[in-house]
C-alpha cells in the first residue's frame, strides 16, 4: 500500500535541533517530573537526555526545561511555560501536516 510519509523537525545551521524525539522527551519530563525517569521511559541514557535538554535550552530565548539538582529533597525537572508552548506548537504543526497528507490526492493520481 502506498503512503505519503513526512518527518518534521527544526534545524539550526544544518544540525537537527527539535523534532519528534525532543518533543516526546519534554512530554515525558512534564509527566514524570524527572529527567532520569523520562529517559528511562524512552530507553535513552540520562546523559543523552541531559545533553539534549541543555542544547534545547541554549537554542531557546527562554529555557524549555529547568533541571533541579538532587540532594536531600531530591532533584527533578520542570517543563516551563515556554517548553509547553513549544510542544503544543510542534504538535499543532504535525497535526496540520498529517491532515494535509491524509487527503492523499497524490496517491489517487499514482494508482
Amino acid at each position: 500500500m502506498k503512503q505519503i510519509r513526512i518527518k518534521c523537525w527544526v534545524e539550526d545551521e544544518g544540525e537537527k535541533l527539535f523534532g519528534p524525539g525532543p518533543n516526546e522527551l519534554i512530554k515525558k519530563i512534564h509527566k514524570e517530573g524527572s529527567l532520569s525517569k523520562a529517559a528511562v521511559v524512552m530507553n535513552m541514557s540520562y546523559k543523552k537526555a541531559w545533553d539534549l535538554i541543555q542544547r534545547l535550552n541554549q537554542h531557546s530565548e527562554k529555557p524549555l526545561v529547568i533541571l533541579k539538582k538532587g540532594g536531600s529533597h531530591g532533584g527533578g525537572a520542570e517543563v516551563t511555560a515556554n517548553g509547553l508552548e513549544v510542544v503544543a506548537e510542534y504538535d499543532r504543526l504535525e497535526k496540520e501536516i498529517t491532515d494535509l497528507i491524509s487527503r492523499q490526492d497524490l496517491l489517487k493520481l499514482l494508482k
